[in-house]
């Protein structure tokens, strides 16, 4: 077969010198045969008549000898495409009205695709990730999502020493520390940082580009002050020296010695790719070892690690839950009575990462192939214009012998061609898209940044240019070809087959006003839905700066830490401008949690419920400016004084005070032996975790007795950002070098980071809708100028027989309105079933808001209508004696 194509093709190349070979051959034959002729007694003239005769005729031989070496096709296809070009280029309007519609389509589908192929379609950058798994052992009585129960140290040994479902098993934890290059006079800065196991690298088959990853060994302690980095700290903070290996760095003002750089692609783990890790972590770029004593190996009852583990080959996530399952129970008697009824839960690696933005992206996948149907319907409309314009020619074809397969292989070789031009000039638009996309795109969503115009995207681009020629070319071709070979050349018959193909045109352009309807629809509930969200009072000023600042292991003791964030909070309220400070645990919608169990007088507790708790200074409250709705904040008598206290939000004294007057009573927070607290001031509420809830119940007890090593700092002032940050930052190194500030944000950011997934999913659907009504505006104003065209000769003799101006635009309007009409009821029906889908990304508003839905009916019929007027208003101007004359 193969060997029978290079022949066909050398035979097609080389035509030329094949084609002046067989006609030497043929006329060699012809005097062969005229010569025998002569000697059978002929004259010469009745000689070459008899051997012409039985040759066959030169050309037809010719062509037998073409069909023959099978090179027709091929010269078929390049005279296609000769005439198609040449016919393209005699209508540059109808040509580069469909490549950029075509390429609006090709173009915004490409980009869309190249956001899917970057974060769910690729490989992550670890061996077969699909045989990763995370391991947990969650506490169903608590009621608490079950992901944020990692296994404690000795649970995870055990774990380890008894499946035999796992190749290999890692525990890490997650970790912010102050970075110094040693013999450096550069600042510490804070950086995120990784404390992994001698199994860490090897689970994640990740291996470091230089030098070697962290061992069983170097977690012996005393061995374990070693560091790999990551490609970005090697190339900021070394300059990509072909000597790092030699070099060590500052940890908390301990010394390591960098032992491997890893990839450009490794950066695990990102804030997306645990569940519940730290929010504040974008990409680690510290690892070192854990580094565990006999102590920590042993304590069971605390779990602030991560576990995840390589299944065997062979071996399911069902097989694996189901012996951790067994090993849990075997596990629960060991641990004290809070930690006691844990289970076992085994979860997919790549779905904790990828499986929370998937319907994101095939929403957008879904609304971008509305655009492209959109698309496809306005070609192949401007095809069936082009086409009844061609009806002569055509017929005129068929007439003179051509087979109608061969017209419509000359047909789709046009749509080819615009396919072909329409994919070029869409992928600009794809690459333009892009870095729209780019600039839009939220933190949280994996690999999104690495999304680009690679070779996947370009194969897929090209098939979708293939697909699209055929979609938008082939029902036009067949229409074009299917009639009588007589009725083409009568003007009746001509309008005949116009009208059918205007028939074609109107269902499609229903079908493009139903796609659009959808589309409208499901941008319109998102729109809604992002304004609900904003216009969220979130309780807090937006203005105030925030900023963490982490305290190493030698501020050992409560009274040190305490009195380091006291010295810097005065240190930092002497600064001119700045109005007030304040120190939280963890500032609002930073992604951080903190949860007690407690007890109120009164209320039907019940066994383990739980609150939001916080350890804040006073002047966070003015800092964040959070309003004392009754009572007061507590003062440094009640921070040194014996009898704890605590504030409380409205939130907590509707659901547990049942609205009684709260200043007074009393509340017991942590253990059932804890000392009651009194509630000394009711606070207003603040949106805490997520815009979309509801303010939870919170309790604030004062910062000094929560002990913590980091403290997060709200400053309000009059200061620039830089300025204030440059204060802070200058008055943490003179009270400590080794120390540095980091998540310097405002809260209007984190406001804006808690949005960021939902206005990126708005924006590109409105894009979206917007390209698809534009595109619905331009093929039913191109419809209706051609039905104004067509109909030129029935308006001159309405207009003859008296008709007014008026009554022919309410002519030509009441048409195209009726087609809108029928597109508006399909598309609600498509609306009713298809933005169900949107339930989970609405917040306020429902799936088929009447408001919505109307709202999308008039703008669609408000910029049809429009579309439809100026093709009325030209019909209603024609004259008479003039549309008569054209018939």
């Amino acid at each position: 077969m193969f060997s029978d194509l290079r022949y066909r093709l050398r035979s097609f190349f080389r035509r030329e010198r094949v084609e002046a070979e067989l006609d030497n051959e043929l006329l060699n034959h012809l005097d062969y045969q005229t010569e025998k002729y002569v000697q059978s007694g002929f004259s010469p003239e009745q000689a070459l008549r008899r051997a012409k005769i039985d040759l066959g005729g030169l050309e037809q031989t010719r062509q037998q000898s073409r069909d023959a070496r099978g090179t027709r096709l091929f010269e078929d296809l390049v005279q296609d495409v000769r005439y198609g070009l040449r016919t393209l280029r005699k209508s540059p309007a109808f040509t580069a009205t469909t490549v950029l519609t075509l390429a609006l389509g090709i173009g915004a589908s490409a980009a869309i695709f190249s956001l899917l192929y970057a974060v769910l379609l690729r490989s992550l950058p670890y061996g077969d990730s699909g045989r990763l798994v995370y391991l947990y052992l969650p506490i169903p009585r608590l009621h608490l999502p079950p992901e944020i129960f990692g296994p404690s140290n000795a649970d995870f040994v055990d774990i380890k020493s008894q499946s035999r479902s796992y190749e290999n098993l890692t525990l890490f934890d997650q970790g912010h520390y102050s970075l110094a290059l040693a013999g450096s006079d550069i600042p510490a800065q804070g950086i995120a940082a990784a404390k992994v196991d001698g199994e860490f690298f090897a689970t994640l088959q990740a291996q470091p580009m230089l030098g070697r990853a962290i061992s069983v060994d170097d977690n012996e302690q005393g061995r374990d002050r070693v560091v790999v980095i990551g490609h970005a700290l090697w190339q900021s903070g070394f300059a990509e020296r072909a000597d790092i290996l030699t070099q060590s760095l500052l940890l908390d003002g301990k010394a390591y010695r960098i032992i491997g750089v890893m990839p450009p692609a490794f950066e695990y783990p990102h804030n997306y790719d645990l569940p519940y890790g730290n929010p504040s972590i974008r990409a680690t770029q510290i690892w070192i070892p854990l580094a565990l004593g006999p102590r920590q190996l042993a304590d069971r009852d605390r779990a602030s690690a991560n576990a995840v583990a390589r299944l065997k080959s062979g071996v399911g996530v069902r097989e694996a839950q189901a012996e951790l399952g067994t090993i849990a129970a075997r596990l629960d008697p060991l641990h004290d009575v809070f930690t006691r009824g844990i289970t076992g839960l085994v979860g997919s690696f790549n779905e904790t990462a990828i499986g929370p933005v998937r319907p994101l992206l095939y929403t957008l996948l879904g609304a971008v192939s509305f655009v492209l149907l959109i698309a496809c319907a306005n070609a192949a409309s401007l095809l069936f214009a082009r086409g009844a314009a061609r009806t002569h020619e055509i017929g005129v074809r068929s007439v003179l012998g051509a087979a109608r397969a061969r017209i419509v292989r000359q047909l789709l070789t046009e749509s080819l061609l615009l396919g072909m031009a329409a994919g070029g000039a869409g992928m600009l638009f794809a690459w333009l898209f892009l870095r729209l996309l780019l600039r839009l795109s939220p933190s949280d969503v994996p690999r999104l940044n690495e999304a680009s115009l690679n070779l996947p995207v370009l194969v897929f681009a090209v098939a979708l240019t293939l697909l699209t020629s055929v979609l938008f070319g082939l029902l036009p071709a067949i229409s074009a070809t299917r009639f009588d070979l007589i009725e083409p050349l009568k003007a009746a018959g001509n309008r005949a087959i116009q009208r059918g193909r205007t028939q074609a045109r109107s269902a499609l352009f229903v079908f493009q006003v139903a796609l659009v309807f959808v589309l409208l629809a499901g941008a319109g509930l998102l729109v809604r839905s992002y304004i609900n969200v904003a216009s969220l009072q979130t309780g807090f000023s937006e203005s105030t700066v925030g900023m963490k600042v982490r305290l190493d292991p030698r501020y050992a003791t409560r009274e040190q830490r305490a009195g380091f964030f006291r010295d810097l909070i005065e240190r930092i309220s002497r600064t001119p401008g700045v109005l007030s400070v304040g120190a939280v645990s963890y500032l609002p919608l930073s992604g951080s949690e903190s949860l007690s169990t407690f007890t109120v007088p009164g209320y039907d507790n019940q066994r383990d419920q739980l609150v939001e708790t916080r350890g804040a200074t006073a002047g966070y409250f003015s800092a964040m400016e959070i309003p004392v709705l009754y009572g007061r904040l507590y003062n440094a008598e009640d921070v040194n004084g014996k009898h704890p206290v605590v504030l409380v939000n409205e939130a907590f004294v509707e659901r547990y005070l049942r609205g009684s007057n709260a200043v007074g009573r009393a509340i017991t927070v942590g253990a059932m032996d804890s000392p009651p607290s009194t509630v000394v001031g009711v606070l207003g509420n603040i949106r805490n975790l997520k815009l979309e809830d509801a303010p939870p119940p919170q309790v604030y007890v004062p910062f000094e007795h929560d002990d913590n090593n980091t403290a997060s700092f709200a400053i309000r002032s009059s200061l620039p950002e830089d300025a204030l940050v440059a204060v802070v930052r200058a008055a943490v190194r003179s009270m400590d070098p080794s120390l540095a500030i980091g998540d310097v944000r405002t809260m209007g950011d984190l406001v804006s980071e808690a949005t960021a997934r939902r206005r990126f999913q708005t924006t590109l659907l409105m894009l979206f809708a917007g390209a698809a009504l534009f595109l619905a505006a331009v093929g039913f104003y191109g419809l209706m100028a051609y039905t104004v065209k067509q109909r030129t000769g029935e308006i001159g003799v309405r207009m003859a027989l008296g008709a007014s101006r008026p009554q022919i635009r309410s002519l030509i309007v009441e048409r195209g309105m009726r087609l809108v009409i029928a597109g508006l009821v399909i598309g609600f029906a498509g609306a009713v079933a298809l933005t169900r889908l949107l339930a989970g990304f609405l917040y306020g508003v429902r799936p088929l808001d009447p408001v919505t839905m109307v709202g999308v009916a008039v703008v669609l019929a408000g910029t049809t209508l429009t579309a439809c007027t100026l093709p009325a208003n030209r019909a209603s101007r024609i004259e008479p004696t003039e549309a008569l004359r054209s018939e």
